[in-house]
């Protein structure tokens, strides 16, 4: 009997193995039907990654926080270098050894405190579960409206790419706004007309500013804190931005693509993003038709919102995947119960789930490798969990808050959330948040480095005791030299010191408006009683 059982070996279950282990549990096995470690990044499982896939999240946050990545690492690395690099990871840390491959999971159930696990090799016996099988899986998510049932031609899911990457000569319509369709449209684009369909608009947005400027790092603290307590996220759109005109979509055309039926219904820091506008370039080049949502199909005959009709050979589905309703092997208890912070089950917080969230910007590694920091503390003892009343308490408001904010993506990504705020409440949770007065004390450049430089997660190993802090600070003070962290110092600079010009310039305002008043009080009650008088005139 184990005491834990990771179900999936992918990056973000082996970063739960590995923090349980440094949290002192050994008694621990992860199990996996895929025949490699490291799930879509490893081209030998299923589904996985394209042959040309490159991250769409900058190394930064790509880095794992007490590994760092090499620094001759290019800024959106190959998956085949962030795969080596993962490899890296688990021998450094010693975690191959606990990992079971080629192990599908058919059943679990708890019965007489214990979860029983059923595979095609044995059943499995232990006190916690953690689910780890990604939002990436064997189970697409295929939109169900019924004039697809009309289709005549080939209708496939991006997870058969595949056996369509290499044909020749066929109209294909992508149907889909994701970073995942954007691929598929740019590899196919060459040897056959494609055709992508959006249905309700999507920010685009450039993964790099310069050769080494990751857009996705133009961000700070300093302005996450402006944004949230002071002014509103739409002050980014129309001030924060590299661009000396202070407006995205002066630059980058109505959100992020100057394509009409493309524009998004959501202001930019309140929507998800397609991370490359390489797609920009070929629409202008005449290479991809762009188009809204289909509203109609005839055996091969697509009819969109926009009145025009075209013939297609494939419909190329870029929809995603079903990452809970997918798995059968659970109760639908577990699969339908309440997410504490979308982690844990509130009916039974033995199980857990790790890695299924999408932040708007950022990346997923690097929330789940905070959140099995979490759920290995939780485990071993070493923090607690308010009652259930209150974590469902939290949950209404945490849903919520998420559909208030993401009111375009929240339908379709029910794990969506803004990834600084995030961060920061579970590092609350688990005693990772940094006092700021103490390291101030301790080192007031490291602090200024905080705040003013690019946002970064390093900060929450600052409080380990161990040669982890060490490596924090180094992670830290290696952003504050690059051109990026420059950048964004003389962006918030120039954004705070335009909102003190309008202040000071309203105070002159009222003043000298203040001073006519006085000077000119006697000629204004004149005027004033002039104008009631002829306002009795007319009655």
């Amino acid at each position: 009997m184990y005491n834990t059982i990771i179900i999936g070996s992918g990056i973000s279950g082996i970063f739960t193995l590995k923090h349980l282990l440094e949290e002192g549990e050994n008694n621990i096995i992860v199990l996996d039907k895929n025949p490699e470690m490291f799930g879509v990044w490893n081209r030998n499982n299923t589904p996985s990654v394209f042959d040309d896939t490159y991250t769409v999240s900058s190394k930064l946050y790509m880095t794992i926080s007490d590994f760092p990545l090499p620094k001759e690492m290019p800024e959106f690395p190959h998956h085949s270098l962030i795969l080596n690099y993962y490899k890296e990871y688990a021998k450094h840390f010693n975690l191959i050894r606990y990992v079971q491959q080629n192990t599908s999971v058919n059943s679990i159930k708890k019965i007489d405190n214990l979860w029983r696990i059923n595979t095609n090799r044995g059943t499995y016996e232990c006190k916690n579960v953690v689910i780890a099988t990604g939002t990436v899986n064997d189970c697409p998510n295929i939109p169900n409206d019924n004039f697809y049932k009309k289709f005549t031609g080939t209708m496939m899911h991006s997870n058969e790419f595949d056996t369509i990457k290499n044909v020749i000569n066929k109209k294909i319509l992508i149907v889909g706004g994701s970073d995942t369709a954007v691929d598929c449209a740019l590899f196919l684009k060459d040897n056959n007309n494609i055709t992508v369909s959006i249905k309700n608009g999507v920010w685009f947005q450039n993964r790099n500013l310069g050769a080494y400027e990751p857009a996705d790092m133009l961000y700070n603290r300093s302005i996450d804190f402006l944004l949230k307590n002071i002014f509103q996220k739409k002050f980014m759109t129309k001030r924060i931005d590299p661009y000396k005109f202070n407006n995205v979509q002066f630059v980058w055309g109505e959100g992020g693509s100057g394509i009409d039926i493309w524009k998004p219904k959501c202001e930019y820091l309140n929507s998800y993003y397609v991370k490359s506008r390489d797609i920009i370039d070929q629409i202008a080049k005449g290479t991809i038709e762009p188009q809204n949502e289909i509203i109609n199909i005839d055996k091969q005959n697509i009819t969109f919102k926009s009145g025009k009709t075209e013939s297609y050979d494939i419909i190329l589905f870029c929809t995603g995947y079903k990452p809970l309703k997918c798995m059968n092997f659970l109760q639908h208890d577990i699969i339908d119960s309440i997410k504490y912070k979308h982690i844990f089950c509130i009916n039974d917080p033995t199980v857990s789930f790790v890695g299924f969230i999408r932040p708007y910007l950022t990346s997923i590694p690097m929330i789940s490798e905070m959140q099995s920091r979490w759920i290995a503390k939780y485990i071993c003892g070493k923090c607690n969990l308010p009652s259930q009343q209150i974590m469902k308490k939290e949950s209404i408001q945490d849903d919520k808050k998420q559909e208030k904010e993401f009111p375009c993506s929240y339908n379709r990504l029910k794990t969506i959330i803004d990834p600084y705020d995030y961060m920061n409440m579970v590092s609350y949770k688990i005693g990772a948040d940094i006092n700021i007065l103490i390291e101030f004390i301790k080192d007031p450049d490291l602090v200024y480095s905080i705040l003013f430089d690019s946002y970064n997660h390093h900060v929450y190993r600052l409080n380990d005791t161990t040669e982890k802090r060490n490596i924090a600070i180094e992670n830290i003070k290696e952003i504050s030299k690059l051109t990026i962290s420059k950048k964004i110092k003389n962006v918030f600079y120039r954004s705070f010191m335009s909102y003190v010009y309008i202040i000071i310039f309203s105070i002159i305002l009222i003043f000298l408006l203040y001073k006519l008043f006085i000077t000119n009080k006697n000629d204004i009650k004149k005027l004033i009683k002039m104008f009631k008088k002829i306002k009795l005139m007319f009655k």
